[in-house]
Parts: structure tokens; C-alpha cells; sequence
């Protein structure tokens, strides 16, 4: 199965709302080499980020509108069991890398460690790519009904961007509303 593909329908549309700031954030991790979808290898290491990313959204969606965070670790072993990845496999991966605290007896704790690292280094990569401002602006407009105040369907994440840049008044009313959350984003996202 294409790593790129799996990634953007089984991870990315499960919650079509947040589809395509997924989609913009990935496209700019991807250019970057942050993250690499078309080699053999790193297929683990790309759906965990991916995951991180799910992590990032779902604890702004918790802080904005007080709706509890689900992913976890139970994401990211359904996701590698659907690509035919094993516990033992995912355990080489986060073994390999040097920051994740592995426990050899604790499947569990050792996953937890990898995405609370991922969802960290991911956040960094974010903050790296976009000021803080647009990625409120990107995540609030990925997550908001905005049709009290106006409809929007957007085609792609192009599309998005754009009426994030010709909203920009509206978007700054909703940061003053969220200073916390702001701050939150400012100081790193951590979870």
C-alpha cells in the first residue's frame, strides 16, 4: 500500500473538518523532508507524525471548545496494523531513535513516549514553518462552524489559506477571545 495515500485517507479524512489543514501542514513537512512518504522505511515514522499532527489539532480542540483530546497510541497501532506492521517492528523504530525512553517490559508506555516526542518535535516543525498567528488561524478556521458568521466549503487547502488571508479581521477577534490558546501555541504546544 502507498504510505502517501493511506496517510491521507485512513489518518487525514477521518474528520473531514480538519482534512485540509492536515493536508497544508503535511505538503510543507514534506517539502521540507520533515517528513518522508515515498521510500521504503519510513513508513512508521510517517504515520506516527501523522498522528502527532491528529494530537496537535485534538488538544486545540480541547483548549477552544472544551472537547476532550481521543488520539493515542490505540491510533497509531490501528494505523501501522492496517499497513501489516507489528509490535516488534514498532518497538525497532522507536528503539532506533536516541529521544524516545523506550521500556522493554511496557509496549504501551514505550508508544506513549514515541508520540508524546513525535507530537513534540512536530509541534516544533509547525512553529518552524508558521508564525504562531497562522497556525491559529489555520487550526481555528480547520475546526470552527463558521456558518453562524458565514458559509465556506473549500476545494483545498489552497483555498483555505486564502480565505484565512482575506478573513484576517475576523480571525484577529477570535484570537483576543482565545488568549490562552494563543499563548499555548506560542510557547511550543506542548500537550
Amino acid at each position: 500500500m502507498d504510505i502517501e495515500n493511506y496517510i491521507q485517507e485512513a489518518i487525514f479524512q477521518e474528520k473531514e473538518q480538519h482534512r485540509y489543514f492536515y493536508e497544508l501542514i503535511w505538503e510543507n513537512f514534506k517539502e521540507d523532508g520533515f517528513v518522508i512518504t515515498d521510500e521504503d522505511g519510513h513508513e512508521v515514522d510517517a504515520v506516527i507524525k501523522a498522528v502527532a499532527l491528529q494530537n496537535l489539532i485534538g488538544e486545540f480542540v480541547y483548549r477552544i471548545y472544551d472537547e476532550v483530546n481521543e488520539t493515542g497510541i490505540e491510533n497509531i497501532i490501528e494505523y501501522l496494523q492496517n499497513l501489516g506492521f507489528d509490535e516488534g517492528e514498532i518497538l525497532a523504530y522507536c528503539e532506533q531513535e536516541e529521544n524516545i525512553d523506550c521500556d522493554e517490559d511496557d509496549f504501551e508506555i514505550t508508544l506513549k513516549n514515541a508520540l508524546d516526542y513525535t507530537t513534540e518535535i512536530v509541534a516544533d516543525k509547525m512553529l518552524e514553518e508558521f508564525s504562531a498567528d497562522d497556525l491559529f488561524d489555520f487550526m481555528f478556521t480547520a475546526t470552527y462552524d463558521f456558518e453562524q458568521d458565514f458559509v465556506f466549503d473549500f476545494e483545498d487547502y489552497e483555498e483555505m489559506q486564502a480565505f484565512v488571508d482575506t478573513n484576517q479581521e475576523q480571525l484577529d477577534n477570535y484570537k483576543e477571545e482565545y488568549p490562552s490558546v494563543m499563548r499555548w501555541i506560542e510557547s511550543g504546544m506542548i500537550c
